[in-house]
């Protein structure tokens, strides 16, 4: 019994198989996640525990796409816009697959690269982002383009995954696909540099308010040390723009930096906005102007 739970999804006849009981297989406590998949102690909730409950049935040819694919990449997805739904794709002749809490696809047989994790059949990161355009906004596509060209890099150091050259390719695979149009927008406005979605939408809203855009993760040197990587910047007017998420709140260490930054900045004579998802909020957030009026008070070159 604990070796199948360990694997965190299997299949009734391998239950049986194993000398379950019926009990075991239909009582209280065991999740029933899809027509003949059991598990039990997971979080059936999680997006990718469902991907791995699906993938106990084994079934040759079918791969997880779309949001399903975001999901297991780790695309900065909001919850609001994902899919409970586990996204399953298949290439002619297979039949896509027709069951409860799945949602079925037949992909094009040309140009879509599979990749393996954790040891279930993917499609590639930069396919997914296409495929999403046919139901995301703009922002969240521009968010997670960013997230693939970036990564963790401006603070780690480490390459990120994936190169502009990549979802270019990826968009004239999917030059026909319902919402294409949408992507090759986004694809204009992905940056290098942000490093969480928030940074990606204040960057959009700070443009689409007419205000220039911003450096992005920019090293704020004084006496030719580093003193700084701040979120966005407009280094002619020594102004820096920081998102501050929950975490800064909640975290001793990090409010504490926060200030010690402010600080350093100041004596490097730059001013400092903070911004938090407040600021976001809403259908006019209100970050745009409050940059905006410190934006006309830094004079240029000061």
């Amino acid at each position: 019994m604990s070796g199948l739970v360990e694997r965190r999804g299997f299949t009734v006849a391998e239950g049986r198989d194993a000398g379950l009981s019926r009990r075991q297989l239909y009582g209280p406590g065991v999740q029933r996640s899809f027509r003949g998949v059991r598990t039990i102690d997971v979080d059936i909730e999680d997006h990718r525990v469902r991907c791995r409950a699906y993938a106990a049935l084994r079934r040759p040819g079918h791969i997880f796409s779309h949001h399903s694919a975001a999901a297991l990449h780790g695309f900065p997805l909001r919850w609001a816009v994902q899919s409970r739904d586990v996204h399953v794709a298949v290439f002619s002749p297979l039949k896509p697959p027709r069951m409860e809490g799945v949602t079925g696809h037949e992909l094009r047989g040309a140009g879509h690269r599979i990749v393996t994790l954790d040891g279930m059949q993917v499609v590639a990161a930069e396919d997914a982002w296409a495929q999403l355009s046919g139901t995301l906004p703009i922002d969240d596509l521009v968010a997670i383009g960013d997230w693939l060209i970036t990564g963790d890099e401006p603070h780690s150091g480490t390459a990120p995954s994936h190169t502009r050259d990549q979802l270019e390719s990826a968009i004239r695979h999917h030059g026909r696909r319902p919402g294409v149009r949408r992507l090759r927008e986004a694809f204009e406005l992905v940056r290098y540099g942000p490093l969480s979605p928030q940074e990606s939408r204040l960057r959009l809203e700070l443009v689409r308010a007419g205000l220039p855009e911003p450096s992005l993760n920019h090293h704020v040197h004084d006496r030719g040390r580093r003193i700084a990587m701040v979120d966005l910047a407009y280094p002619d007017r020594r102004l820096a723009i920081e998102y501050l998420g929950d975490h800064h709140r909640t975290n001793a260490d990090t409010y504490r930096e926060d200030i010690y930054r402010r600080e350093r900045l100041a004596a490097a004579g730059w001013d400092v906005v903070f911004l938090t998802v407040d600021d976001l909020a809403g259908p006019t957030p209100r970050a745009p102007l409050i940059v905006r009026r410190a934006y006309a008070r830094a004079s240029p070159g000061q």
